[in-house]
């Protein structure tokens, strides 16, 4: 990290080797997006800013908050990374087609399309047309994926259920080490999260891109 980033005295090391090997406090399954990015400052070695994302005191509020910022940041980006690359979030619609389905008519932004499916269950042939799905007259069911919305700290995450809170705060943490200049952090980081994408890949055969390192 570069000479005066840091904003407030940490209680623990920084940047000095390898993030602990141990495994992550995921406490519960249904977690806070904030809980998420504790565990990624953790990760870190920033004991300090993951007790002032769980309400504890800090020497500077404004630079705590500032830090709570970047890291939501980090989270939010790495949450897109796994959606859009890894582990598409998958969302499965019933519409009413009068020759298309408009795109607008759906819940979620649609990035990719699975599969359209009569009300049996049958696939139908379709085509993706510039304003909507073009397919036969009557109910179908849109197998699609579709981008996460930006997260706020309070929200809960929106992933694929194989990106678990584990996947979610290594890749968080990497992107928070990545921004900081704490390259050496980021790197043994980025094997674990890489790690952890492989195992949560592996039912779909995914192939994991490799980060390039200056």
């Amino acid at each position: 990290m570069a000479a005066g980033r840091r904003p407030f005295a940490p209680s623990g090391s920084t940047n000095a080797g390898a993030p602990r090997a141990a495994p992550l406090r995921t406490g519960r399954e249904n977690m806070t997006v904030r809980e998420i990015m504790a565990l990624a400052a953790e990760l870190c070695g920033r004991k300090d800013l993951a007790e002032f994302l769980e309400g504890g005191a800090c020497a500077d509020f404004q630079a705590a908050a500032r830090e709570e910022e970047t890291l939501l940041r980090c989270y939010n980006l790495a949450e897109n990374e796994i959606a859009l690359d890894y582990l598409p979030i998958r969302r499965q619609e019933e519409a009413v087609s009068d020759g298309e389905i408009a795109y607008a008519e759906l819940s979620k932004p649609i990035l990719e399309i699975f599969s359209v499916r009569d009300a049996d269950g049958e696939k139908l042939p379709y085509r993706a047309g510039e304003q909507g799905i073009r397919v036969r007259p009557g109910k179908a069911v849109v197998d699609y994926s579709y981008r996460p919305r930006v997260k706020r700290a309070g929200d809960e995450p929106e992933a694929n259920g194989r990106a678990d809170a584990r996947v979610l705060a290594l890749g968080t943490a990497c992107e928070f080490a990545l921004m900081n200049g704490m390259t050496e952090t980021a790197v043994l980081l980025d094997k674990r999260y890489r790690d952890a994408l492989a195992c949560a890949c592996r039912e779909r055969g995914g192939r994991l891109k490799l980060r390039r390192w200056a």
